[in-house]
């Protein structure tokens, strides 16, 4: 089937302008309102997505300059042709993150995030004088991943519950979503390695496909996304999560696996930014319907 030239372009626009993440993002935060049975706010969904959208473009666009191996990508392409575009993507979503989160500013919520938030923009920002060159978080060797990971499952957990109460002290229930999230998270950013493999390679940077191969990220990639089945299916039975919930969570775990298990070096930026990506909200959706019918 040949595509339009204009559907690929919306495509292109949502998937490298970063729009398809920040709805991702959104998704998971939506993941753990339906697990818990928590309220959905429109205004902070918005902020969440609006604070991805500036992060990850404002990552790209920072590091533009850098982020290529020895040969240019169709995104890195992209990027560079849409360089305008992409900030103001930043700043729109800088100002829809700011203010559609005013009404849940309080002190007591803004310090607990704090932490997160200086992560997640020192992920990229020079910040210490190595021996060469100035080092950023992400240079850390291995700590990448972990640091995407905590970023991502703490955001993502506590602010659904934060969201009702700014004065709520986290539960074993919310640490339990807190680490299956953190470990889902880890499963499906490890395969970005092989992608970056080169580049890291180029860089200097020691990265787990370096380390294990990609055989060997896959393998690492599929046992977490089995934990997180697993775990979810003991969290069911010990009424942490509703049964439907705990076997949409596991279906999704199962289909990543299978996609993780088709990708290689040669996998196109389609398959990463996309559908890997894509993994997240394919969560919320079997959630969502098995939720929806056996509830």
């Amino acid at each position: 089937m040949i595509i339009p030239a204009w559907v690929l372009k919306i495509i292109r626009l949502g998937v490298f302008g970063n729009l398809w993440v920040s709805l991702c993002a959104v998704s998971m935060y939506w993941c753990t309102a339906f697990m818990h049975d928590l309220k959905i706010h429109l205004l902070l969904s918005l902020s969440i997505f609006g604070a991805t959208l500036f992060i990850y473009n404002y990552h790209r666009l920072f590091r533009k300059k850098v982020i290529y191996a020895k040969e240019i990508s169709e995104r890195h392409r992209w990027i560079l042709a849409h360089d305008k575009l992409l900030q103001a993507f930043a700043v729109l979503g800088f100002l829809l993150a700011a203010g559609c989160f005013l009404p849940y500013l309080e002190k007591t919520l803004f310090l607990r995030l704090s932490p997160f938030l200086l992560l997640s923009l020192f992920y990229v920002v020079p910040i210490w004088k190595g021996k060469k060159k100035w080092l950023r978080v992400r240079d850390i060797p291995y700590f990448k991943i972990f640091l995407v990971a905590a970023v991502w499952a703490f955001v993502t957990v506590f602010l659904a519950f934060l969201a009702e109460d700014p004065l709520w002290f986290p539960d074993i229930a919310a640490w339990f979503t807190v680490a299956q999230r953190f470990v889902f998270i880890f499963a499906i950013t490890l395969p970005f390695d092989i992608r970056d493999l080169k580049h890291d390679e180029v860089s200097g940077l020691q990265t787990f496909a370096g380390r294990l191969g990609v055989n060997g990220v896959k393998r690492l990639s599929n046992i977490l996304l089995a934990m997180v089945a697993l775990c979810s299916s003991i969290a069911a039975f010990a009424g942490i999560y509703q049964m439907p919930h705990a076997i949409g969570l596991a279906i999704s775990c199962g289909l990543t696996g299978l996609l993780i298990s088709r990708i290689d070096e040669e996998s196109s930026e389609w398959m990463y930014a996309g559908f890997l990506d894509g993994t997240m909200l394919d969560q919320f959706l079997w959630i969502a319907l098995l939720g929806y019918y056996f509830m």
